[in-house]
């Protein structure tokens, strides 16, 4: 019978691991939290203000990422600001209402992408208004004292903006 008998032992419970303490607000985390949140803070301030210069590394159509892009001939991301351009209308690209208007846009996004790349340019405030019903800065594109818009509209790719949407086709 001393067969089926299995002794009881009671086991022992692992020691915990003493782990030193962690300080959360260690100097070196909160110079990194502060170095991050100026360097944010300048960069919004930088390119958000009326009459701030912009020139990023380069211009490209927009895609997934927003940010220093052209969406079409009269909208870019400046940072990751969306910028309409105020002073011109340019032909749709996302919502063309016939075969012109897409290519007359298509030529005049490219372009607009060929004069934001040529060097810095002003982004001035458009008088009365801050923003459109979309949530867009209104602004006017400047360098050398001359609009970039008056460029695409003396080309033929774009209308000086006359407070409403006009027809292309």
């Amino acid at each position: 019978m001393a067969d089926n008998i299995i002794p009881f032992r009671k086991r022992k419970r692992p020691k915990p691991i003493k782990r030193p303490k962690q300080n959360p607000s260690s100097p070196k985390a909160l110079i990194a939290v502060l170095g991050v949140a100026a360097a944010l803070a300048f960069v919004y301030t930088d390119f958000s203000l009326p009459g701030s210069t912009a020139q990023a590394s380069s211009f490209a159509r927009c895609g997934i990422i927003k940010r220093d892009c052209v969406v079409d001939g009269d909208t870019l991301y400046v940072a990751s600001e969306k910028i309409r351009v105020a002073d011109i209308d340019t032909p749709e690209i996302s919502e063309p209402k016939c075969a012109s208007e897409k290519a007359l846009g298509e030529r005049a996004t490219e372009r607009f992408i060929e004069l934001v790349n040529l060097g810095p340019f002003e982004l001035r405030a458009w008088e009365g208004r801050d923003e459109d019903q979309y949530g867009r800065k209104l602004r006017v594109l400047v360098r050398d004292g001359r609009s970039l818009g008056d460029l695409l509209v003396e080309e033929g790719l774009a209308r000086t903006w006359s407070g409403r949407r006009e027809p292309w086709c």
